[in-house]
């Protein structure tokens, strides 16, 4: 996977703001007025803090993993096979990736990734990048 995921300026402040909205949907959680009722406690407040955290962190590890270029190589870009190193093909349509999903430490994430298959060792793959 590279280090940076390609978007141009536009798609990476419509990200932004996304992001935004989400946060501020957690912070609306924590802090609304009618929610304070389940927040008693110190562990009630810090349960739920840990629980909104984690689904920020998720939700950015999903995004910034989606946006790879290897998650959607273009259809000029060559994929090797990881066991032989034969070219590999796309096993479904380009503008349709398939969903994977992962425990990390945050959770479970969500990746969509374009799926590969060789023909010579009959291994489906998602490419995992340089």
């Amino acid at each position: 996977m590279s280090d940076t995921p390609t978007a141009s300026p536009d798609s990476r402040e419509e990200l932004r703001r996304r992001w935004l909205a989400h946060a501020a949907a957690a912070f609306d959680l924590m802090f609304h007025p009618d929610h304070q009722v389940d927040l008693i406690t110190f562990d009630q407040r810090e349960a739920r803090a840990c629980e909104l955290g984690r689904d920020l962190t998720t939700w950015l590890i999903e995004q910034h993993t989606n946006a790879d270029e290897m998650a959607h190589p273009t259809a000029d870009r060559q994929v090797l096979c990881p066991r032989c190193g034969r070219p590999a093909r796309r096993k479904i349509d380009p503008g349709a990736p398939q969903g994977r999903r992962l425990t990390g430490l945050s959770g479970e994430v969500q990746l969509r990734r374009d799926q590969f298959t060789c023909t010579a060792c009959r291994v489906v793959f998602f490419p995992p990048g340089p």
